[in-house]
């Protein structure tokens, strides 16, 4: 099992990784077996409609007459018999260029690095 945990060092949090390999297991229920069993067919659905999305998307924005490189549209409003029923806002919102900002403030960069502790349930079914 690989343990990552946070741990308080000179200049903030820092990790440390444990990557012994041990193995802990318990006995689980008819319930919990077909509660994996359920994520494992939820992943996939959210996977096929996260594709679907992506595909009615770029539908969706030919009729608009996106231009994705200029970040322009040649229409703004899509009608159908007379009603408006889509619009598309074009959008900004601020980032950071994190690779941008390693290369010329490594110090910066580490300084910023916020670490995050999480679990995952991974299913052994094939």
């Amino acid at each position: 099992m690989k343990v990552l945990a946070p741990a308080l060092g000179d200049k903030g949090f820092q990790m440390i990784a444990n990557t012994q390999q041990v193995q802990v297991a318990t006995k689980g229920n008819k319930i919990v077996l077909e509660q994996v069993r359920q994520l494992v067919e939820i992943r996939a659905e959210i996977a096929r409609l996260e594709k679907m999305k992506v595909a009615v998307t770029t539908e969706v924005e030919k009729a608009f007459g996106v231009n994705k490189e200029a970040k322009t549209s040649e229409f703004t409003t899509l009608t159908h018999n007379a009603i408006e029923f889509a619009r598309i806002d074009w959008r900004s919102r601020k980032g950071i260029d994190s690779e941008k900002l390693a290369l010329e403030f490594p110090e910066a960069f580490e300084a910023c690095q916020k670490p995050s502790v999480y679990s995952v349930i991974v299913s052994l079914f094939k």
